[in-house]
């Protein structure tokens, strides 16, 4: 997802806990959220030193088990910090120690209420698939040209005598695992079981600097992402059982704007089905993700006209300065004399006001001059797509609210026709978010509650226009 890259997602990593404290029972959970993410806090009793011990568990980020560095629990309070993160929480109890009322801290720090449960809640995906699969699985290892990459992958093959089509499968923004995982949804897993259980050959990979897969990601940009699919599209090419006349790439958000990318480097690519991907500039997509962002911030009338001032000086610094490690602080600097201008209460709901402020200004800095954002913000799908000349399967639910389908939809079909692309189609869905889910406003916040992972009528349109071709 192309908004994850911009908000950094929290990450619970960590070591050992230390304990001081009283009156605390043993062997409890807590849940709270974190926006709309959940964290579990599970504490229990060592049963060698009789001292408490305790890990996070965050499950829709698919992190768990998670030890944490140091516990400090008194009669009125509890500290769970991790040394890793720089990061952790702190709360107070209520008089029975059922709830805790405080603030997660790391770089900033964010309102938290804890709440103690007997079990934790149990995530219902009832999509994802399950054993036994009528297919061959394979999980599978191969390096680019100068062995400098390694690449982590899972192969599905269906289990038939005959050649049949194949897809590479290319997941969004940020680092995404094989499947995809995201808010315990794994849809490319989902995708991959429902395409070979009906004939087609899948490979799903893990991106850069995630499970198998190795090489740089904070030097990377789009255009290094699109080579890694030119690999695997290489090794794709050499297993048994496939089309090769028939492979194509099936792309996610920003795996739907890196799918032309490779496609045009390569005659193998037959075919490209885009699955909310870029129809209009980086630009354009950042400045209505930012904008939806702030929405959320509870801003009045003049704080939202203040935001929205916020959003256009930044992606105009952003597009002012050249892509120079040592503009970094002038950059910062200009940030710095408009935030002067700004009221306190503002800035506060912004999180830029005082030394974490000063901090997030240096980090919103930092962020807006990474290759991958810059190449970003730079990018125009235009003169990428006017070159394909492949059939195009262009899909974007209508409730998508970080890559918004009347816009780029509208891209991709101009762009298409410009280029006299012939077998081309273009389909947008009421009630699917950018995650392709039954939702009601489509929302970030709702992706995680919704049961559903992927729409089936999404899945059985991919299907039958690759039967089609």
């Amino acid at each position: 997802m192309i908004l994850k890259l911009f908000f950094s997602s929290i990450l619970f990593i960590g070591a050992t806990w230390q304990l001081m404290g009283q009156n605390f029972t043993a062997n409890s959970i807590w849940e709270g959220k974190l926006g709309n993410i959940r964290l579990v806090l599970k504490v229990s009793e060592d049963s060698v030193t009789k001292q408490y011990k305790a890990v996070f568990d965050s499950p829709d980020q698919g992190a768990m088990g998670l030890e944490v560095s140091d516990l400090n629990i008194t009669i009125d309070s509890l500290t769970a910090f991790s040394k890793v993160i720089g990061g952790g929480y702190y709360g107070a109890f209520n008089e029975d120690k059922t709830e805790l009322t405080g603030e997660w801290r790391q770089g900033g720090a964010m309102p938290m209420l804890m709440k103690k449960v007997e079990k934790e809640i149990t995530i219902n995906r009832p999509q994802t698939p399950k054993e036994p699969f009528p297919y061959v699985e394979r999980k599978v290892v191969y390096h680019n040209e100068d062995k400098s990459i390694q690449y982590g992958a899972t192969l599905t093959m269906p289990d038939t005598n005959v050649n049949v089509p194949a897809v590479i499968l290319i997941s969004g923004s940020g680092q995404q695992d094989r499947d995809e995982t995201l808010f315990n949804h794994k849809p490319f897993w989902v995708i991959a079981d429902y395409f070979s259980r009906n004939g087609i050959v899948v490979l799903r990979v893990d991106d850069r600097g995630v499970g198998q897969t190795t090489g740089d990601v904070m030097g990377a940009t789009s255009a290094d992402f699109a080579d890694d699919v030119l690999v695997s599209l290489g090794f794709l090419k050499k297993q048994q059982g496939i089309d090769i006349n028939k492979m194509g790439l099936v792309g996610h958000s920003e795996g739907g704007m890196i799918a032309p990318m490779a496609a045009i480097k390569s005659n193998d690519v037959a075919f490209i089905v885009s699955l909310a991907g870029l129809g209009v500039t980086g630009m354009e997509i950042m400045q209505k993700q930012m904008k939806a962002f702030n929405k959320q911030l509870e801003l009045n009338a003049e704080e939202r006209v203040r935001s929205d001032e916020f959003i256009e000086m930044l992606l105009g610094l952003a597009a002012k300065h050249p892509d120079n490690e040592e503009l970094k602080p002038i950059f910062a600097q200009e940030m710095q004399a408009w935030m002067d201008k700004q009221p306190d209460d503002f800035l506060m709901k912004m999180g830029f006001k005082g030394e974490e402020g000063n901090r997030n200004i240096d980090q919103t800095a930092g962020r807006f001059f990474m290759p991958w954002m810059r190449y970003f913000l730079k990018y125009d799908p235009a003169p990428i797509l006017e070159q394909l000349k492949i059939p195009v399967l262009a899909l974007n639910g209508e409730k998508d609210v970080q890559v918004t389908a009347a816009e780029n939809l509208a891209g991709f079909e101009r762009s298409l026709k410009k280029a006299g692309n012939e077998n081309f189609k273009i389909m947008s869905f009421p009630n699917l978010n950018h995650l392709f889910q039954t939702a009601e406003t489509g929302a970030v916040s709702e992706y995680m509650d919704i049961e559903e992972t992927f729409s089936p009528q999404v899945l059985e349109v991919m299907l039958n226009w690759i039967r089609g071709l």
